[in-house]
């Protein structure tokens, strides 16, 4: 015969079990622990000495800027070209006749660029390996065409490599 403390002890462990199960398939897990391998595979390759920030991005000065640090808030210019670790450019506008021009923390950013951009100075040039949780994310990025028919320009949990000159600074007003 099973008493009442048995069957609540069943069904605690029956639980339990299940948990364990449903972690131990999150394939978020899989995702992240590749991306870091990607990360980890590419910096030993290019024997980066760098280490990543609190936030693992690697920022890789190529050439120093003037002045002070850029802050948030302030409007900048800059030329950039946007690569996955396996070398594919994916956008670069180095060969445009202007800069791309932005607000430091605007809405309109990934979050790896204002975190990185607060480490330059006007005429700064570096390159920065951000792992997607700064970047796109779990989702990635992509757009829709006019017939519905979606297209991914960025996967979910892809490592970027950008490399950034600040060409223009406008500080914001305090």
């Amino acid at each position: 015969m099973i008493t009442e403390t048995m069957r609540r002890t069943l069904k605690a462990a029956a639980i339990t079990a299940l948990a364990l199960i449903i972690m131990s398939c999150n394939p978020s897990k899989k995702y992240e622990e590749e991306e870091q391998s990607l990360i980890e595979d590419y910096v030993s390759l290019n024997n980066i000495t760098v280490s990543p920030d609190a936030d693992g991005i690697y920022y890789l000065e190529i050439e120093p800027g003037t002045g002070d640090l850029i802050r948030t808030g302030d409007s900048i210019g800059v030329y950039y070209t946007l690569w996955f670790l396996t070398g594919e450019e994916k956008q670069s506008n180095v060969e445009e006749t202007t800069p791309y021009r932005l607000r430091v923390g605007s809405y309109e950013m990934i979050e790896g660029w204002g975190l990185g951009l607060i480490k330059m100075k006007l005429g700064t040039k570096a390159r920065f390996i951000m792992p997607s949780s700064v970047a796109y994310g779990s989702m990635g990025y992509g757009y829709y065409d006019y017939y519905g028919n979606y297209y991914t320009v960025i996967p979910g949990y892809t490592p970027l490599l950008f490399e950034i000159e600040v060409v223009e600074l406008v500080r914001a007003r305090k």
